[in-house]
C-alpha cells in the first residue's frame, strides 16, 4: 500500500509537532530491516500463531533446547558469562534439565552496573560494528542500561509484536489498517514495506486534535501509556465509535479495575502488555484477565516468594534465549507478580500453563507494614482506582507512604473539595484493612503532581 501523506498530520498542528520527534528505536527502522521482517512475517506467521496454543509439554521440549544453546553460547563468547558461570563450575553441555538451568546464578541490574559493556557482548563483535543497534532501558529503577541488538534480535522482537496485534485483531488485522502508538519508543517498525503502518505520537498535546486524527486514520489497535486513558475519557463515545479491536497499555503500572473501567467506557478490550527493553514482551493480558508469558522467545521463571490466601507472589526471572548480541539470562527485573494456574491450566483464550494474575510492581515500591512485611503496589492501586477513577473531583493522584509508615499523603489534582476529603477518609478505612495497621491519610491538593525520577506514571511511592 501507499501512505496517504495527508493522513500523517491532516493540518493538525499538535499532531505534526509531536510526530516529528525521534523515538528510541528509529535507528533500525530502515527499508532493509522492514523487508527482512516482512519476509519473516510471511514465512513464520502461521507457526508463530500456532505456538501460542501449545501445551505445557510442547513448550518444555522447545524451551529446554534453546536454553541450553544460549547458555553454551554465552559461556563461550561473552567474557562476563564465562566468568559468571565458571565460578559455579559450569561446563559446556551442562544444561540437560530445567533443574540444571535453575542452578545458574541470577543476573540483576546491580551486577550489570558494575561490569564494562565490552564484557557483556561477544568478544568478536565491535560495539561500532555495522548492523548492530543500540538502545537503553528507561532508567526508571535508577540507572539506564545500554542494550545491543542485531537484525535477528530486532526482527524477533518485532514479530512478537505483530503476532500480538494479529491475535488481538484477528481477521481485521490487514495490511492496510493502522496501528496507533503513543510513546517515546516503538518496539516494531513503522511499517513492513508500506503494509501494517504504525503512526507514532510522542505525546497528546491537544486531545481534540488527537481524537480527530484517530477518526481520520481509524486504527485497528491503539497502543499507549495508561496515564493517557483519563485524558481520553471525555471523548469516550467518539473513541468507542472507531471500532478499535483493542487498546494496549504498557510501561506504567495500571490496575485491573482501571483497565476494566476503560474497557466498558471505550467498548473495547483495554489490555496490559508486560514487557521490558531488556527482553521484549514478557506476557500479554488476555480478555479473560490472565497474563500469559510468551514462551518462544523469552523463558519466564516464576520464583515464589510468598504464598497466602490473598495471593501467591513470585519474583520473575527472564531469559531471552534467541538473542546472541547481548542475551539476558536468568535476569531479575526486580518485579513482584501474583501467579495462578499450573502447567495443566487451560485458559478460555486457548493458552496453556501458569499465568501471571497481576504485575504487582517493583519490590522497592511495595508499601511497608509493621513487622517488616510489605503489600504489593497492585493491590493498593486497584483499591485507589476503585475509589478515585470515576470521581469528577479527582483528575490525577498519587499515594505516598512517608518514612513514618503509618502516615500517607494523598496528592491529587482537580477540585479542592470537601467531597474529596470525605472520599479519602473512606479510602483510609480500606487501606487500614489492607495493611492491617492504623493509618493516617492526609489529602493534599496540588495544581500539578511533582515529576518522578523517570517519565513513568507512579500512583504509589514508598519513601521508607
Amino acid at each position: 500500500m501507499k501512505f496517504d501523506t495527508q493522513s500523517f498530520t491532516s493540518n493538525l498542528q499538535s499532531i505534526y509537532e509531536n510526530s516529528r520527534m525521534t523515538v528510541q528505536e528509529d535507528c533500525y527502522d530502515t527499508p532493509e530491516v522492514q523487508q527482512y521482517i516482512y519476509q519473516r512475517w510471511v514465512q513464520e506467521k502461521q507457526a508463530l500463531l500456532e505456538r501460542s496454543g501449545w501445551t505445557a509439554e510442547q513448550k518444555k521440549q522447545f524451551t529446554l533446547s534453546h536454553l541450553s544453546s544460549v547458555v553454551d553460547y554465552a559461556y563461550e563468547n561473552i567474557p562476563f558469562y564465562c566468568e559468571f558461570y565458571k565460578a559455579v563450575g559450569y561446563e559446556i553441555g551442562g544444561i540437560r534439565s530445567f533443574a540444571d538451568f535453575r542452578s545458574l546464578p541470577v543476573l540483576n541490574k546491580g551486577i550489570l552496573r558494575n561490569i564494562k559493556i565490552e564484557d557483556f557482548m561477544p568478544r568478536n563483535l565491535s560495539k561500532d560494528a555495522p548492523g548492530v543497534f543500540w538502545s537503553s532501558t528507561s532508567g526508571s529503577s535508577g540507572v539506564a542500561l545500554p542494550i545491543l541488538s542485531n537484525l535477528d534480535s530486532v526482527s524477533n522482537n518485532a514479530l512478537n509484536y505483530y503476532r500480538m496485534f494479529q491475535q488481538l485483531a484477528g481477521a481485521e488485522f490487514t495490511p492496510d489498517r493502522w496501528i496507533y502508538n503513543i510513546h517515546h519508543i516503538r518496539s516494531w517498525t513503522s511499517s513492513m514495506m508500506g503494509d501494517y503502518p504504525t503512526f507514532t505520537l510522542n505525546d497528546i498535546a491537544d486531545s481534540e486534535e488527537f481524537v480527530q486524527h484517530l477518526e481520520q486514520l481509524r486504527p485497528i489497535i491503539l497502543n499507549l501509556l495508561p496515564s493517557y486513558l483519563p485524558i481520553l475519557e471525555p471523548y469516550s463515545e467518539r473513541i468507542a465509535a472507531l471500532g478499535l479491536k483493542a487498546i494496549v497499555t504498557n510501561s506504567e503500572a495500571s490496575s485491573r479495575h482501571e483497565r476494566e473501567y476503560y474497557s466498558k467506557l471505550f467498548r473495547t478490550n483495554v489490555l496490559d502488555e508486560y514487557s521490558s527493553e531488556e527482553v521484549g514482551i514478557i506476557a500479554l493480558e488476555c480478555p479473560y484477565r490472565h497474563y500469559h508469558p510468551d514462551f518462544d522467545q523469552v523463558y519466564v521463571e516464576l520464583e515464589t516468594v510468598a504464598d497466602s490466601r490473598e495471593a501467591k507472589l513470585a519474583s520473575i526471572y527472564c531469559t531471552d534465549f534467541l538473542c546472541r548480541t547481548m542475551p539476558f539470562i536468568r535476569y531479575d527485573h526486580g518485579d513482584i507478580v501474583s501467579i495462578g494456574g499450573d502447567d495443566d491450566f487451560k485458559c478460555q483464550c486457548g493458552r496453556h500453563g501458569r499465568t501471571i494474575e497481576r504485575v504487582e510492581g517493583r519490590k522497592d515500591d511495595c508499601l511497608r507494614t509493621i513487622g517488616g512485611h510489605y503489600v504489593p503496589t497492585a493491590i493498593v492501586t486497584n483499591t485507589l482506582d476503585s475509589y478515585f477513577n470515576a470521581s469528577q473531583h479527582v483528575e490525577s493522584f498519587r499515594l505516598i507512604q512517608k518514612r513514618d509508615i503509618k502516615n500517607f499523603d494523598f496528592l491529587y489534582t482537580g477540585s479542592n473539595s470537601l467531597l474529596v476529603d470525605n472520599l479519602v477518609a473512606s479510602f483510609a478505612v480500606e487501606l487500614k484493612r489492607i495493611l492491617k495497621m492504623e493509618v493516617n491519610v492526609k489529602a493534599v491538593w496540588s495544581d500539578l503532581l511533582p515529576a518522578t525520577a523517570s517519565y513513568k506514571r507512579k500512583k504509589i511511592i514508598c519513601e521508607k
